[in-house]
């Protein structure tokens, strides 16, 4: 039987189909293993990464907890100077340890701790390396790859600010009258005042029912060095009352800067007096603790305030007409305010008047008065005059406890600093829910201008009398909010 002529040439093409099979079937399973590698190892890789970030980030984190807690020493450097700098041994030991709590075994050789620049020595930066294991990559001829990851966490103060004032009243219509905010911030009198720094104030009290910003009685001046002014969330109403350049309204409130504040641990701290310490025409080294019941001073008391916390547990702080209060050094022991620069330096020298109690009963929280004629020197709390404190109070003059809360039916005691005497203070006087009052004088005698490296962060603001006030702006000498957490 004879085959069709075509029958050999469709073999002869079966055949060579044939011979096809099996390179086609060699890509087609190297194209698989790289899919499988790609998506395998890759997913690993990325498993891998994101274990490492993990570790890196912990370890950062108690890395930065450290940082704070170390005697006087309140940087990342070893010599608390300003980075790159090896970091300090209890900063890298705990480093260490955290990542071997969470990664066991991790090579010591992949791990570099550093302290970064740009975060004012006040922060701590991991960086760790690994291989990350593979399934497939290795049956194409790659090889696994490097995975890194860098970890920096903050816990520090290294944020400053541009005012000399916040107010915080958010102005409440229904409370009675002279409790609104309305308004938050009031001249009174003939004061001329000039501010380095801005002034905000949180009030949206609208002009129409006095403003969030007002004043009475003779005509006053507010002026505001270059770049620098007042910004009002709600209306203005000048009144006798002069301020250049004029006020921004409109603008958005500002939060509580110093609200992330732990609480003064007057729980743990020493009791120096159990009822109210009077001192009457005498003169008495005062250590910092606990004073229940507060402190009042009559005539020509002088009262010479070692450095450290000061808590007013009850009873706020009464200085009369004549009397003296000033902050001195460890070791100092002067006859009165008169040697203060020398008793007194920067570094060595600082003091917080924590005033706290309740709304009412027998420990309810007082006014602090500074009197007429009275004499009041102090520099600002500094930690580091003070081994072990806490460094967020640093610069830190007057905290007055936001609790009680102002309501409707509370109001919190007044912190007046009236004028006359003497003042020479520095730093951050701050009262959440307070109004404080500068009168008089506030230390010009006689009409002279009274220089003040002042910031304030109050509730409610009035400013009286006929003096002339120059407030300074220096972040350096005022509080700043603790930042805290990872920034890398």
């Amino acid at each position: 039987m004879t085959r069709p002529a075509g029958h050999a040439h469709r073999v002869a093409v079966r055949a060579r189909e044939r011979g096809q099979v099996l390179p086609m079937f060699v890509f087609s399973l190297l194209a698989i293993i790289a899919l499988a590698a790609l998506l395998f190892d890759g997913a690993n890789t990325l498993v891998t990464r994101r274990k490492l970030q993990n570790v890196g980030d912990a370890a950062a984190l108690i890395g930065s907890n450290v940082l704070q807690t170390s005697g006087s020493i309140r940087a990342c450097s070893a010599t608390n100077g300003p980075p790159p700098g090896a970091p300090r041994q209890d900063i890298i030991d705990a480093v260490n340890a955290s990542i071997q709590a969470n990664w066991p075994g991790f090579p010591s050789g992949q791990v570099s701790i550093t302290c970064p620049t740009g975060w004012d020595n006040q922060a701590v930066s991991v960086n760790l390396q690994t291989i990350s294991g593979t399934f497939f990559v290795g049956a194409i001829g790659g090889s696994a790859p490097t995975v890194a990851t860098v970890s920096t966490a903050l816990n520090g103060q290294v944020t400053g600010s541009s005012y000399s004032v916040v107010i915080l009243d958010p102005s409440n219509p229904s409370w009675p009258n002279g409790r609104r905010g309305c308004p938050a911030f009031l001249i009174s009198g003939g004061p001329t005042v000039t501010f380095d720094g801005s002034v905000f104030v949180d009030s949206s009290c609208p002009a129409g029912s006095g403003g969030a910003i007002g004043s009475n009685g003779n005509a006053a001046t507010v002026s505001f060095a270059s770049g620098k002014g007042l910004f009002v969330v709600g209306g203005y109403s000048p009144g006798p009352l002069t301020i250049t350049p004029a006020p921004t309204l409109g603008v958005a409130p500002i939060a509580d800067p110093l609200a992330g504040l732990e609480p003064v641990p007057y729980g743990s701290m020493t009791v120096r007096s159990n009822a109210r310490l009077t001192l009457n025409s005498t003169t008495q080294i005062l250590q910092p603790g606990v004073y229940r019941g507060g402190i009042r001073m009559l005539n020509s008391s002088v009262a010479l305030l070692r450095p450290g916390i000061y808590v007013f547990d009850g009873g706020g702080l009464d200085i009369g007409a004549q009397a003296s209060m000033c902050s001195i050094n460890a070791t100092s022991s002067p006859a009165d305010c008169s040697t203060f620069t020398a008793d007194c330096p920067d570094l060595t020298c600082g003091v917080l008047l924590f005033n706290r109690g309740t709304q009412s009963g027998s420990n309810a929280m007082g006014p602090i008065s500074i009197g007429a004629g009275a004499t009041l020197k102090m520099r600002a709390y500094d930690d580091r005059a003070n081994s072990g404190q806490s460094f967020q109070y640093r610069n830190l003059l007057v905290w007055q406890d936001g609790n009680p809360a102002p309501s409707s039916s509370y109001e919190q005691p007044t912190i007046a600093l009236n004028g006359g005497g003497s003042v020479d203070i520095s730093g951050t006087v701050y009262a959440p829910g307070a109004l404080v009052s500068m009168g008089g004088g506030s230390g010009g005698s006689g009409g002279s201008p009274t220089n003040l490296l002042i910031q304030f962060i109050t509730w409610d603001l009035t400013m009286s009398g006929n003096s002339t006030f120059q407030f300074f702006y220096s972040d350096a000498d005022f509080a700043r909010p603790t930042d805290y957490g990872l920034v890398e």
